[in-house]
């Protein structure tokens, strides 16, 4: 097989019809990437319900590349609490699961010291962890990912079982059980996005633009410009309109890009001790993860 096939998923809720599929082909001995179909705006119908539309489109397209990756926009795996089967608990404090131990150990490596804020109150429930919210991937991208990008376009991170992520993080658990065969990694587009700034040469005011809905949509035809043009990226005209003007389109793209990174070994790996079984997520290898790199130098750059 000449081609590899990468599939990007964009999840939302199963009671509307938001959830979007982006489908790379690439071709390995040219590098070249081609979009090959955007399926927005999967939902029920008079036949199926949401769920058996979305596991069909990924059959459909597995039925020709079975060995097809998966990026996915949400948590692929629970906080740790969630899935313990210990009779008792000892509290986070004590817990001896290797997961919390790890997300204790990372806190108090990043605790903040109360002499530096302005309420020791606020300095201590900082310092707090939920595992039964939490994973130690949260923490590790809070702590030794995100003080590394340009202080204007960081972003907070959601927790996996926190506000509008936990319906979604439960609706791929159920999913999870049908898609079992296919390989799939998860995926924080944002992310994905800060790290290919230095690549792409864009400004932080692209950068800040990018994910508002409507007036979003020029500052995402100037990545995917940058993309097309940097990376080697052949797009459709009418698959360009889909990924710029609707957001989860744009998302379900970025999504199947980071894992073609993957795959090409251009993601960071976890780290030697990182409990690995607990959830990672995928993003790119960049300048910005180098404690050398001077953010200024894209300040004033002109993405027109």
């Amino acid at each position: 097989m000449n081609s590899k096939r990468y599939l990007g998923l964009d999840l939302s809720g199963a009671k509307n019809a938001k959830t979007t599929i982006a489908v790379l082909e690439y071709y390995p001995k040219e590098r070249k990437v081609f979009v090959l179909d955007i399926h927005a705006g999967i939902g029920a119908d008079e036949t199926s319900s949401s769920d058996e539309a979305l596991i069909q489109t990924i059959t459909d397209h597995a039925d020709e590349h079975p060995d097809l990756k998966m990026g996915i926009n949400v948590p692929l795996t629970l906080p740790p609490c969630i899935h313990c089967t210990r009779k008792s608990c000892p509290l986070p404090e004590s817990c001896t699961v290797p997961d919390v131990r790890w997300m204790r150990t990372c806190r108090s490596k990043h605790k903040i010291s109360s002499k530096k804020s302005t309420s020791k109150r606020i300095a201590r429930m900082k310092e707090y962890f939920t595992p039964y919210t939490q994973r130690p991937v949260e923490l590790w991208l809070k702590n030794e990912v995100l003080p590394q990008l340009p202080p204007k376009i960081r972003f907070e991170i959601d927790e996996t079982l926190g506000g509008n992520k936990a319906p979604l993080t439960g609706r791929m658990h159920f999913l999870k059980f049908h898609l079992e065969k296919y390989e799939k990694h998860e995926v924080l587009p944002k992310l994905t996005i800060a790290l290919l700034m230095p690549f792409l040469k864009l400004s932080n005011r692209t950068l800040s633009q990018y994910r508002q809905l409507d007036d979003g949509i020029h500052a995402r035809e100037t990545i995917l410009s940058r993309m097309s043009e940097t990376m080697d990226i052949f797009i459709y005209d009418r698959d360009v309109k889909k990924i710029t003007q609707n957001l989860n389109a744009f998302d379900a793209f970025i999504s199947a890009y980071t894992v073609l990174l993957y795959d090409r070994n251009e993601c960071v790996a976890p780290p030697r001790s990182f409990p690995l079984a607990s959830g990672w997520v995928r993003y790119p290898k960049s300048p910005m993860l180098d404690p050398d790199f001077d953010p200024s130098v894209h300040d004033d750059e002109d993405d027109t």
